[in-house]
């Protein structure tokens, strides 16, 4: 019970800078930078394959606005969006950003996706980037609001400098808190609801959940700044940088109290705010120019306390423990013409102890490999394989996925999603070892 108390809290919206950057786009005349698509998807194409809640079927929406082409001004507006059927919206603004690129560098100011750190994209860490989180099969990747300055020097030497007094943190998975009845429920499958209820003598006794919301100024202003150096020496780049930033998901400090009279549990949940210090090396070596390797190390260094007053507890008050993480990625990349091609490893450099961390939150990956295949098969045929395996806690995730263009704008598709857990040790992929499907889709491009 105390364990699944430790929940993370929807407080702020994504598009708090969107309309300032979507704002007086003048297009060239007869030319488009809008794109997008359209799809619905259903995921029980066999029988009790997709009746987790919220898992049977969704819509998907994405919209994109890239003046790349146009200008020295660039302007980027990318949004996805996710109705599924249990009425549950998802939303997503990745990137929101004005570029403005000068022969001194670039200045950007927005959201924006950092590409600081491969293993943070590749393995969906979410310790630089905030993920986008509709579906952890793929987590994706959505940006920082703030102001980014980019310069590179002749010498080949390359510096990158971020900074924000904006905070938003991650919305994805959010989940329904219900202030009225007191309750915390799920209505998208990649949730994790505390528990409703706990045994206490033989007797289920139900558990009411009252949050201590913060002001929004409170949770929007926190700063954060971020540098960046890399240097570049014929088909070798080498890249290191070191942040400062709230980290990307809410942390909650709970209090218990055992109401006997009433027979129930009350737990007053209080959002607490922790910063971490970030920092990485990438090494980059392109054998040709199909094909490189990578090497990518980030070191997580979390505050052992919160930012601002921490809420006194009584004995039978619980608030989530911080550890380090440090991780190393290694791969190689190939593309050429319609073939792409990936192997991945991570590997997690810092201690976790199983048995003794009962409230941290499991590491997503420990030591695993990665195989990724994209291929075109024919001029209207497309095929996907990916393959993660965690050596450690034997967890597997797959993604196979056949697509075919009946025209330039209208497709379908035929996939497999598929989580394996080790029955003899729980992970972090134990709790959603049912979010598998086996699904169709159709798509409309625009």
């Amino acid at each position: 019970m105390m364990k699944k108390t430790l929940f993370s809290i929807l407080l702020i919206s994504n598009s708090v800078l969107a309309s300032k950057v979507t704002t007086n786009l003048n297009l060239p005349k007869g030319k488009s930078y809008f794109s997008g698509e359209a799809s619905f998807r259903s995921n029980e194409l066999v029988e009790n394959v997709g009746e987790v809640v919220g898992n049977k079927y969704y819509s998907n929406l994405d919209m994109k606005y890239d003046t790349a082409e146009s200008s020295s001004i660039q302007k980027v507006f990318d949004l996805s969006a996710r109705y599924n059927d249990q009425a549950d919206l998802m939303y997503s603004i990745k990137e929101a950003k004005v570029v403005f690129n000068t022969t001194h560098g670039a200045f950007t100011v927005g959201r924006t996706i950092l590409d600081w750190s491969t293993v943070d994209q590749e393995w969906g860490l979410g310790k630089l980037n905030n993920r986008k989180n509709f579906d952890y099969f793929e987590p994706g990747q959505e940006g920082l609001i703030g102001f980014l300055y980019e310069k590179k020097f002749q010498n080949n030497i390359s510096v990158g400098a971020f900074g924000s007094i904006l905070y938003v943190p991650e919305s994805n998975p959010g989940m329904e808190i219900d202030e009225d009845n007191k309750t915390v429920t799920c209505k998208n499958p990649w949730c994790d609801a505390p528990s409703d209820s706990a045994e206490i003598e033989g007797k289920e006794i139900p558990i009411y959940y009252e949050v201590n919301y913060p002001e929004i100024a409170d949770v929007v202003f926190r700063y954060s700044a971020g540098l960046s150096l890399g240097y570049e020496y014929k088909r070798l780049k080498l890249q290191g940088y070191m942040f400062r930033k709230p980290e990307n998901s809410i942390s909650v400090t709970a209090e218990i109290v055992y109401d006997t009279s009433n027979e129930e549990i009350i737990v007053e949940a209080t959002p607490q705010f922790y910063y971490h210090d970030v920092k990485g090396t990438e090494l980059t070596y392109s054998f040709s120019d199909t094909f490189k390797g990578y090497s990518s190390f980030i070191s997580i260094d979390p505050n052992t306390f919160p930012d601002g007053n921490e809420p006194y507890l009584e004995y039978t008050g619980i608030k989530p423990k911080k550890l380090n993480e440090d991780y190393l990625g290694l791969g190689l990349k190939y593309t050429k013409n319609q073939f792409y091609g990936h192997l991945g490893y991570i590997a997690r450099l810092s201690d976790f102890d199983r048995e003794n961390e009962l409230l941290v939150q499991y590491p997503r990956w420990n030591q695993a490999v990665q195989l990724q295949l994209k291929s075109r098969i024919t001029r209207k045929l497309m095929a996907e394989l990916d393959i993660k395996y965690d050596t450690i806690t034997e967890d597997r995730l797959a993604i196979v996925k056949t697509n075919y263009n009946f025209t330039s704008n209208l497709s379908m598709a035929l996939g497999v999603n598929v989580i394996g857990t080790s029955k003899d040790q729980e992970s972090y992929w134990s709790t959603y070892e049912n979010n598998d499907s086996v699904y169709s889709s159709l798509k409309l491009r625009f």
